[in-house]
């Protein structure tokens, strides 16, 4: 998967902070995953128009982005 993002330089900064960007069905329980590996995490994900996402730094500096997308309302 991959996706294109453009526009102004201070518009671009959130997404530029991170090195790369992984999708993962529950922040909350990869969340526990990452605080026993001793990854730097915010207080909290934060929401974002497609779900959640957080921005963690690995103990060896690797900053990731780990996004939660929010689940599709069924179609009736």
């Amino acid at each position: 998967m991959s996706f294109l993002i453009a526009g102004a330089e201070e518009d671009l900064e959130p997404f530029c902070a991170a090195q790369s960007t992984f999708p993962v069905d529950s922040l909350d329980e990869f969340r526990l995953y990452l605080e026993q590996h001793g990854a730097q995490i915010p207080p909290k994900p934060k929401e974002v128009p497609t779900g959640r996402n957080m921005h963690v730094r690995h103990p060896d500096g690797f900053v990731v982005e780990y996004v939660e997308h929010r689940k599709q309302a069924a179609k009736t």
